[in-house]
């Protein structure tokens, strides 16, 4: 009777574990839970959002950018006077090589009609000696000078000494563009402005006149008046185009940057 019970509850702990063997695949390990671990609610650090590590720095504006824009200003006004220094001695140049070949043609006259006396059994006439006096060249480069050397009360003297000295020369106007040029430089805004004018109204055919306009439309935006300014910088593109395309590009972009 006892070896009965026995095998009775052999067979029955035999059966419950193959029962259990049921879920585990063959040949492989009973599944075991993975551990978890309580992760402390910080809510500092759930608040804390991170910036992508990719991103350039140039997209990041710049905490001092109204110094920078008022640096960038301050090179681009002298970027344009030197740019102006250039074409005022290109202008010199010019000036020079004109004078010049007068000069010569004067020169050659001048033989020729000793040389004629002469011929004519006579004797050139004798001209005494006589002090030399600046030339109208000689005098406007000196003033060009002093620009350049950015000496600007000496070269706005310089200037109306010329313009007063020889008032038929040609390069009457190009001495009151650059004395307004100059004033402008010095914020004496309101000579600069006169003098502009005078080279728009006393020289409207001469080669400055263009710039000259120009740069009324700009002392007038200096001096706050900006519907007059938009006028004359929009008379510059109207009278000019074709004729001086490098003032009306100015002109176009100054005008686009007023309100």
């Amino acid at each position: 009777m006892k070896s009965v019970v026995l095998t009775f509850a052999l067979a029955a702990v035999t059966a419950s574990a193959n029962a259990d063997d049921q879920w585990v695949s063959v040949g492989a390990a009973r599944p075991v839970a993975p551990a978890t671990q309580n992760t402390p609610n910080d809510s500092s650090a759930m608040a804390v959002v991170k910036t992508p590590a990719n991103i350039p720095s140039s997209v990041v504006p710049p905490a001092s950018s109204s110094s920078l824009l008022s640096e960038m200003s301050l090179q681009m006004e002298q970027m344009q006077l030197e740019i102006a220094e250039l074409r005022g001695r290109l202008e010199e140049q010019d000036n020079l090589i004109r004078r010049m070949s007068q000069e010569q043609q004067e020169r050659y006259l001048d033989l020729d009609r000793r040389i004629a006396a002469l011929l004519a059994g006579g004797s050139p006439a004798v001209v005494p000696a006589a002090v030399v006096k600046e030339s109208p060249a000689d005098a406007y480069k000196n003033a060009m000078t002093l620009v350049r050397e950015k000496k600007f009360a000496d070269a706005n003297i310089a200037f109306n000494d010329f313009v007063k000295n020889y008032p038929q020369d040609p390069l009457v106007g190009n001495a009151l563009y650059w004395s307004g040029e100059v004033y402008l430089v010095q914020s004496d805004l309101d000579k600069a402005l006169e003098n502009f004018r005078k080279v728009v109204e006393q020289y409207a055919d001469h080669d400055k006149a263009a710039d000259a306009t120009y740069k009324i439309g700009i002392t007038l935006h200096k001096k706050g008046d900006v519907t007059q300014a938009k006028v004359w910088l929009q008379k510059v593109i109207d009278q000019y185009t074709g004729k001086a395309d490098g003032t009306v590009r100015l002109a176009k972009s100054y005008l686009a940057k007023l309100p």
